[in-house]
């Protein structure tokens, strides 16, 4: 049975004997963090309306002036009438032409623009799914490997693209597995997928030993290593928050330095302790 004491000493002892090599792999995690879980896009749109001028002419004269008797004359597009009625209908229906003109055609140009730009953020998300699955994780999986060999003595750099040539594409198949479950899962008012990512976690351990591993023996294996001990790694997590809010103070600088392959190095622990029952620190 571990303890988050001797798993914690055991990855700070690691971590401190290879330091800056710990830095550059944590960092590395960090910079391709975001891309694990997915890739979003921003995008900003600019519609344009055009609208066209139509003449009205209103041409008023007085003909004929006597004994107070007053002819008005107006002329709309070269129409005269000098019935008011009729001009006002004849405005009214050339302002209503005109704005239902522009609206269907305003109308059409903003569908269109909403479906290419539904296609766009479509084509963007695919090639972030793709750089994810083919780049990000195995590169993960690496710096995971890393941390896990680190514990024993200083590990090389080379281990972080150990998966790309060790069963690459069983790795790529297994960890895109993985994030499709969590997301998935995480659709279930989110609690169910921080479950499943606990359940899951040590499915990139598992494969960086053994990298031949099925995708349903890991998936097992992790839920088994994990089973009653979900709570306490979250626990093990939240022992972390007081580094975290102390490194708001240093605009990030405490992450990169110190608190990121601290906290990387403890989680290679808990994997030991957890497959091996090895959490004592050297």
């Amino acid at each position: 049975m571990w303890n988050r004491k001797d798993v914690k000493a055991k990855g700070k002892a690691a971590f401190k004997n290879n330091f800056w090599k710990c830095v550059v792999t944590a960092l590395i995690i960090a910079v391709i963090g975001g891309g694990v879980s997915g890739f979003s896009s921003s995008s900003s749109s600019i519609s344009s309306l055009a609208s066209s001028r139509h003449s009205i002419t209103e041409t008023t004269g007085m003909n004929d002036i006597s004994d107070n008797d007053h002819e008005f004359n107006f002329t709309i597009e070269g129409d005269e009438t000098t019935d008011p009625e009729e001009i006002e209908d004849e405005i009214t229906n050339e302002i209503t032409e005109q704005t239902g003109d522009i609206d269907e055609s305003t109308g059409i140009a903003i569908v269109a623009f909403s479906i290419i730009m539904f296609g766009v953020m479509l084509v963007l998300s695919a090639i972030g799914i793709t750089i994810s699955a083919l780049l990000f994780n195995p590169l993960r999986l690496g710096c995971q490997r890393f941390f896990r060999k680190n514990l024993d003595e200083p590990a090389n750099m080379s281990n972080i693209v150990f998966a790309f040539d060790s069963n690459y594409k069983n790795v790529v198949k297994t960890m895109f597995l993985r994030d499709v479950y969590v997301f998935l899962w995480s659709l279930l008012f989110v609690i169910p997928g921080i479950i499943k990512s606990y359940e899951y976690r040590m499915v990139p351990y598992l494969l960086s030993e053994n990298p031949g591993m099925s995708d349903k023996e890991a998936f097992a294996e992790s839920k088994r290593l994990m089973n009653g001990n979900k709570w306490k790694t979250f626990v093990l997590d939240l022992s972390f928050i007081g580094w975290d809010i102390l490194s708001l103070f240093t605009c990030g600088i405490l992450n990169v330095f110190y608190v990121n392959p601290y906290k990387m190095s403890t989680d290679a622990a808990l994997y030991e302790a957890l497959k091996y029952g090895t959490a004592s620190a050297n």
